[in-house]
């Protein structure tokens, strides 16, 4: 027998007369749930008695054996701004958790053997609504890092930092922005080549290319048709019965001719003369960045689901799009004299991915094969309160004189990987430029002086790149498909221990604030590190890794445990895919 439990039931009952003479009193008028022994080296699973709070302690992680206790504290024993908040959907009261050593003695927590707290919300949160656990923090809310939500039980689970604290159930929806800006901005992002046509019909040839593709090349090349600008004579031919008609269509470059002469090919704008014939195309954000929903045609060799359908701007990446191999095609690489040899690094790039700085006169170029795939758009509002970093390689940050980070990155985009004729990092810039100090320029900021007096001129309109951050910052990221919660949970355990995933994943939304290099070895100017990305929607965003190197969650879990030296079971990498399902 525990030589120290006598001692315990003396401090416990020492514990429960000073609880009934503060109520005595009435200096205390908080509700006590639980007061339960917990020894040390065994940890334990301990309940209030209607299940609003459960406490789960793993052995070998308190300091001492302990008193657990557990209060309800009402709204007015909590500090006054921690009371009132008003940005936090509070879904349950709130609840002391507290552990005393005999005596009084304070008791520490092993932070390798965090706490589990179990506690029951008042409803069940719908995304983008999440539900989290929230701390009492000097005088206001923090929400824990580390959150789990049951839906089947109506549970939300966190791991807490300290051995005694008060939490309260909070349901948290990601932030987006709103009003006219939104709807004009993802106009912009879906339509605006800003002249563009010049670098991709002018020096590259597009048009000519596009000129000779059947619709079924393109599909296999990842070009999405907005359903809404099919020409009727192509919506007759492909919902009719005539099997032979359909074919004959998909594999006609005329009936693409058709398509781009409506608008209907997303993210690509030609343009055609008087007499039909197509002169030069553009390209616009959205053809990397928009996905429609399929839909299914019956055609002679069976039902096929196309790429010919609603438009989603949902922020989910254009996964199959393939811009290498397009730009391999054109009349330009195939004109060059190591066209074989250019083609094949542009083809190596595969489906989702883009090297930002090859192409002809990018002041950014590094002489470095670096493909990076196409990110994820959504929860900017929340990344940014977490000093999320833009770019793979960090380059764009949000600082207190300028929050125009999204904006600006997407300057440079549009100047120097679209190859529209902007002035970004000079002085006839669309926007003063905001770069994150920690990243070093090297000889970037002379390389755009020099670009903007070869090309004069900027075509960029600064209202239109803040109605794109605007229509960006609109967007939360879908919700979570299928997954099993109970095998999630225990990933949820491994992604906040023995995976080490926090030591980089941390914030609320799973992202950090610098840059690593241990993952996917950057090399060129990606060299200093890449971004942390955020993990919310991540089985959404297939290939992963910065260079989409990776094609599923397992693969991608193998990979990172694998270069931060990292063994786990098949099973629990199994629980820990579960988890990133669950985000």
């Amino acid at each position: 027998m525990n030589s120290r439990l006598p001692v315990f039931r003396a401090t416990a009952l020492a514990l429960g007369l000073a609880a009934v003479l503060a109520s005595c009193r009435g200096h205390d008028d908080a509700t006590t749930l639980l007061q339960q022994n917990v020894v040390a080296s065994a940890g334990g699973t301990f309940s209030t008695s209607a299940q609003e709070v459960s406490v789960e302690v793993p052995a070998g992680a308190l300091s001492g054996d302990a008193v657990l206790t557990v209060n309800r504290v009402p709204d007015t024993a909590l500090p006054a701004a921690a009371a009132a908040i008003a940005s936090t959907d509070f879904k349950s009261d709130a609840y002391s958790v507290t552990f005393t050593g005999p005596g009084g003695a304070a008791i520490t927590l092993d932070p390798t053997k965090p706490i589990k707290l179990i506690m029951r919300s008042s409803a069940l949160p719908t995304h983008p609504t999440l539900g989290e656990i929230a701390r009492v923090q000097g005088n206001g809310w923090l929400r824990l890092g580390s959150s789990f939500y049951r839906n089947s039980s109506q549970r939300a689970v966190a791991l807490v930092p300290a051995a005694s604290g008060t939490y309260r159930v909070a349901f948290r929806t990601l932030q987006r922005s709103s009003g006219a800006d939104v709807a004009l901005g993802q106009a912009v992002f879906n339509d605006e080549t800003f002249g563009n046509e010049a670098f991709f019909g002018g020096v590259l040839g597009l048009h000519t290319l596009l000129n000779g593709i059947s619709p079924v090349a393109a599909v296999n090349l990842g070009v999405q048709v907005d359903i809404n600008k099919v020409p009727a004579g192509i919506v007759a031919v492909m919902t009719g019965a005539d099997l032979a008609a359909k074919d004959a269509a998909l594999a006609n470059p005329a009936t693409t001719k058709a398509l781009l002469q409506a608008n209907a090919v997303i993210g690509v704008r030609a343009q055609f003369d008087g007499a039909g014939n197509m002169t030069s195309a553009g390209l616009t954000c959205a053809l990397c960045h928009v996905n429609v929903t399929p839909t299914t045609f019956q055609l002679s060799a069976g039902p096929a689901a196309l790429p010919i359908g609603q438009p989603r701007f949902d922020g989910v990446p254009n996964a199959r799009m393939n811009s290498g191999a397009i730009l391999a095609a054109t009349p330009f690489v195939q004109g060059l004299p190591d066209a074989g040899a250019t083609a094949a690094v542009l083809n190596g790039w595969g489906a989702g991915n883009f090297d930002v700085r090859s192409l002809p006169d990018n002041p950014m170029e590094d002489n470095v094969v670096n493909p990076t795939n196409y990110p994820p758009l959504w929860n900017f509002v929340d990344l940014e309160e977490q000093s999320y970093l833009f770019g793979w390689d960090g380059l764009f940050a949000n600082s207190p004189g300028n929050t125009n980070a999204l904006a600006s990155q997407a300057e440079a985009v549009y100047d120097l990987v679209m190859h529209a004729n902007g002035a970004f990092g000079t002085g006839l810039g669309s926007l003063t430029p905001a770069l994150n100090p920690a990243v070093p320029l090297g000889t970037l900021p002379t390389a755009l002086t020099n670009a903007e007096t070869n090309q004069p001129g900027n075509d960029i309109a600064a209202n239109k790149l803040l109605q794109v951050q605007t229509f960006m910052r609109s967007i939360t990221s879908p919700a979570p498909g299928a997954y099993n919660e109970a095998l999630a949970e225990q990933g949820f355990m491994l992604f906040n221990g023995k995976g080490t995933c926090t030591s980089c994943h941390r914030t609320a939304d799973f992202t950090g604030p610098g840059l690593i290099t241990a993952v996917s070895n950057p090399q060129g100017a990606l060299a200093g590190g890449i971004k942390i990305p955020s993990l919310r929607g991540v089985s959404h965003t297939a290939p992963y890794l910065s260079n989409g190197s990776v094609g599923t969650l397992s693969g991608a879990v193998d990979g990172v445990l694998g270069a931060l030296g990292i063994t786990m079971t098949g099973d629990e990498k199994a629980a820990l895919v579960e988890y990133l399902k669950s985000l």
